[in-house]
C-alpha cells in the first residue's frame, strides 16, 4: 500500500518515466489552479494512462488519476460544445426557413390579391354569383 500523496517536490522523475515526453508535474500544477486548456496545451491529450508518473512519483500522488478526470472533463466540454454548434446551426437554418416561408406567403398573398382585383376577374365573380341565384345577366 501506498503512503497518502504529499504535495509535488518537483524531482522531474515523472517526466523521465513518461513515454509521451509530458512533463507531468506542470500538468498537475496546471490541473490543480483549474486551468484546464493550460493543462490542454501542455499536452494534457498526449497522456494515454499508462500510469508510469504513478509508479515513479516519490511523493505518491495519483497523477494518472488527476490526468483521466481532466480528459474526461475536457471531452465532455467539447462534446457540449459540438452540440451546441449544432444546436445554433439548427436554430439559424430553422430561422431561415420560417422568413423565408413568411416571404413566400406574403408574395402568393400579394399576387392572389392583384389577380382579384382585375376588372377580369370582378366581371368573372359576379357572374359566378348571378348564376348562383339564378338571375339572368343585364344588359350595362
Amino acid at each position: 500500500m501506498r503512503p497518502p500523496a504529499l504535495p509535488c517536490i518537483r524531482c522531474g522523475e515523472c517526466a523521465a518515466a513518461c513515454p509521451a515526453g509530458l512533463y507531468p508535474q506542470a500538468v498537475l500544477a496546471a490541473l490543480q489552479r483549474d486551468d484546464l486548456h493550460a493543462a490542454q496545451a501542455l499536452g494534457l491529450d498526449a497522456c494515454d494512462g499508462c500510469t508510469r508518473c504513478d509508479a515513479v512519483c516519490p511523493s505518491a500522488i495519483p497523477l494518472s488519476g488527476w490526468f483521466t478526470a481532466a480528459l474526461t472533463t475536457l471531452q465532455r466540454e467539447q462534446s457540449d460544445d459540438a452540440f451546441a454548434r449544432v444546436s445554433r446551426q439548427r436554430y439559424h437554418f430553422r430561422e431561415a426557413r420560417l422568413l423565408r416561408e413568411q416571404q413566400e406567403q406574403a408574395a402568393e398573398r400579394e399576387r392572389k390579391r392583384a389577380s382579384n382585383a382585375s376588372a377580369d376577374a370582378v366581371a368573372q365573380a359576379l357572374a359566378r354569383a348571378k348564376a348562383r341565384r339564378g338571375k339572368p345577366d343585364r344588359p350595362a
